[in-house]
């Protein structure tokens, strides 16, 4: 309230001692050479416009606004003007023209008076208005002025106006406002159209009770002083004179003239400025009280609305971690996760999760029983896409959150590639708010989970995202720790298999190795002393020796494996004729080439030089053509060499039973097979180590088969070592 009172007296008291008098005016010399040289020359011809502006009083005086501004200027100047007698407009033109007026006081700028005058910046800007007689019209408007009869001030700027932009309406001209007035006051005329200063001033003069204000004209009298255009240094003068004029000189010249009646204090400017002052600041300062008090409880609501926000979504996210953590099997566990999504953030909702390099929906819920036919359509028909405009296709695209906070139906048509069957889908379901967050562990993208709502002005954002990234995290976690614990299951039975069949594979020739030792214990002890037969002996001897190296395989196998997952499998790289290599390795196949009923057809000509492994490239040679043997059915079998200039290919192919594609997918795999090991021995390890030489000698290792058509093994070898 102090505040208040002090800023109010401020708005009476400073105009009060503002200082009055002008800024001083600074002349060229050239200017005071011209004054010096006219002096009282200068001819001021003001005009007979009438009140306020321009009259003569009772003792036949110049007195107005015009006279008033005159005697300022005369003191600005230091110069006095040799003032006429006020006449009419036209002869004060007419004078100008013929060079008898040098100036004249507080004239409107018109097109043809420019022509010979040349004019300063406004003194007076008065606007014009519309006065008619109480009781005939409320409001009037120019264009409603036809067929009225219109007095304006013949001469005045008004009329060329009125002439060159109403030409329709018809006036009735007039000596000056003092005129028209008193005729629109006895009915003479309907409508007078004058400046709002003219006319204040005539009905308070005049005692004209009876008229009234109607309406504006877009049009207003911008008096000036003018100055014959053939004396620029004249109309310098004036307009550094006019521009020494004050605000507060202006205002005290427009309050002499147009307000002239005593008022009471009620009526004075200042009293309701203070008035106004006063309210204001009172009601500022209630204002900001109650504005604090009503910020302080909405602060309050919205802070008690978050609290209670957050303790939904803590209760929310406890409850689904139950769900996550209750079973490893996350088709049953979306499941309930998506009955708990539809009951707290949305409509409907679709799972999604990765397999095989594809995304396979695992789930979805509707809040709505009647629409889960529907959503289950729209999945099952239109599945999301990398590339898509909607959420769930730029989740797929760039891996990152994705929210739509509202969807319009050219959204759902850009999301709906144009189908209207998959639009109208979207458009059932309920989806004007949409988002879709990536389900990810450890790195690497696990699925997908979508949310949307059709809720009207429910719109998804920030919270809402985070909320559903949060969901999402714990869900990914989930599949994490379903699938190890899958894997762990699998390499589990892997070891068991494994174990399985190395002791069966070990026990197989030890068991042949310790029945022939036993027979050649029985043949040496039932038999004199140098009497034992050396076939039967030497027959004994290949088998033991056979089974041996058998044995010896399966072991260097297994220890091959211990140090490929060891990461101690070293290549000893010397120049080898591959050629030369794969001849001798055939060599050692031979027997049991034989023993099978396969026939090898060797296409070894020739060198292919480079830098291998010998003993691991025999390696890779044996394993490929014992799997060649193995699976050939007693078909032919082709070994064959292809140089290059910078490769080299090493190619096995069999006619034997051949591969399906699933198999071809896993038989590179640790103690993997294509058949049963029921069917045929082996620890599942031949290919896997002979893929992991060729891999560590910058090469490839490739198989092409079909059931029943035997199958093609391509090794491709770089001759160099790849640079590192």
């Amino acid at each position: 309230l102090l505040a208040a009172l002090t800023l109010a007296a401020a708005v009476l008291v400073l105009p009060r001692i503002t200082p009055r008098s002008g800024p001083t005016v600074s002349l060229t010399p050239e200017e005071r050479e011209w004054l010096r040289r006219h002096g009282d020359t200068v001819v001021l011809a003001p005009y007979s416009g009438g009140p306020p502006f321009s009259f003569v009083n009772e003792l036949g005086e110049f007195i107005g606004m015009a006279a008033d501004y005159t005697q300022l200027l005369e003191k600005k100047l230091g110069i006095r003007f040799h003032v006429l007698p006020p006449a009419p407009v036209d002869d004060v033109l007419r004078g100008v023209r013929e060079g008898r007026v040098d100036v004249t006081v507080l004239m409107a700028e018109s097109p043809e008076r420019a022509e010979f005058l040349a004019f300063t910046e406004p003194l007076v800007s008065s606007p014009v208005v519309i006065l008619v007689r109480r009781g005939t019209w409320d409001s009037l408007s120019l264009e409603q002025l036809r067929g009225l009869k219109v007095a304006v001030g013949r001469g005045f700027a008004l009329e060329d106006f009125l002439t060159a932009q109403h030409p329709p309406l018809h006036l009735t001209l007039v000596k000056d406002d003092v005129e028209g007035l008193r005729r629109l006051a006895t009915g003479e005329v309907d409508v007078v159209l004058a400046d709002i200063a003219t006319a204040s001033y005539i009905i308070t003069d005049e005692h004209l009770p009876n008229l009234r204000i109607a309406g504006d004209v877009p049009f207003r009298y911008h008096l000036a002083m003018g100055a014959r255009r053939d004396e620029p240094l004249l109309l310098g003068i004036l307009r550094k004179g006019v521009g020494a004029i004050t605000e507060r000189e202006r205002r005290d010249i427009w309050e002499r003239w147009v307000v002239q009646w005593e008022r009471p204090f009620y009526m004075d400017a200042s009293f309701w400025r203070f008035v106004a002052v006063l309210v204001t600041g009172v009601g500022l300062l209630v204002g900001a009280v109650v504005l604090w008090n009503l910020t302080l409880k909405r602060q309050v609501r919205a802070r008690t609305a978050e609290l209670s926000e957050a303790n939904r979504r803590v209760a929310f996210l406890a409850e689904s971690g139950v769900f996550l953590s209750e079973s490893l099997d996350y088709e049953l566990t979306f499941a309930r996760l998506g009955e708990l999504l539809v009951r707290e953030m949305c409509d409907w909702c679709v799972m999604a999760v990765v397999e095989g390099g594809q995304l396979l929906r695992v789930g979805w819920a509707h809040a709505d029983s009647t629409k889960r036919p529907l959503l289950e359509e729209l999945v099952t028909r239109f599945p999301a896409r990398p590339g898509d405009a909607g959420p769930s296709g730029q989740v797929l695209t760039d891996g990152k959150p994705h929210v739509a906070p509202e969807l319009s139906e050219e959204d759902l048509l850009v999301i709906s590639r144009n189908n209207e069957l998959h639009a109208a889908l979207f458009r059932a379901v309920g989806t004007r708010t949409a988002l879709a967050v990536p389900l990810i562990a450890r790195g690497q993208m696990l699925g997908m989970l979508t949310l949307a709502s059709g809720v009207p002005g429910r719109r998804y954002g920030k919270v809402e995202l985070d909320l559903a990234q949060e969901v999402a995290r714990r869900a990914a976690i989930a599949i994490d720790n379903a699938r190890l614990y899958e894997q762990a299951q699998a390499a589990v039975r892997a070891r068991d298999l494994f174990l399985t069949v190395a002791a069966h594979e070990l026990r197989t020739p030890l068991t042949s190795l310790s029945l022939r030792l036993e027979k050649l214990g029985r043949m040496s002890r039932g038999a004199p002393e140098g009497t034992v037969a050396v076939g039967p002996l030497t027959r004994e001897v290949g088998l033991i020796e056979r089974q041996s190296r058998k044995l010896g395989r399966l072991i260097e196998q297994l220890l091959d494996v211990s140090q490929l997952t060891a990461g101690q499998f070293a290549l000893r790289r010397n120049r080898v004729d591959l050629c030369q290599l794969v001849r001798e390795v055939a060599e050692t196949f031979h027997g049991q080439l034989e023993r099978s009923g396969s026939r090898l057809e060797l296409h070894a000509e020739g060198t292919a030089e480079g830098a291998f492994d010998r003993l691991r490239m025999e390696q890779v040679v044996g394993n490929l053509l014992t799997n060649a043997i193995k699976f050939g059915e007693g078909k032919p079998i082709e070994l064959r060499v292809v140089p290059a200039p910078v490769r080299v290919k090493l190619i096995v192919r069999d006619h034997g039973i051949g591969l399906t594609e699933q198999a071809q997918a896993r038989i590179f795999q640790k103690f993997e097979r294509a058949i049963s090991e029921r069917h045929y021995g082996g620890l599942g390890l031949g290919l896997y180590i002979a893929r992991e030489i060729v891999e560590g000698h910058g090469g490839t290792l490739t198989v092409e088969s079909a059931p029943g058509a035997g199958a093609t093994f391509t090794v491709d070898l770089p001759r160099e070592p790849p640079l590192t």
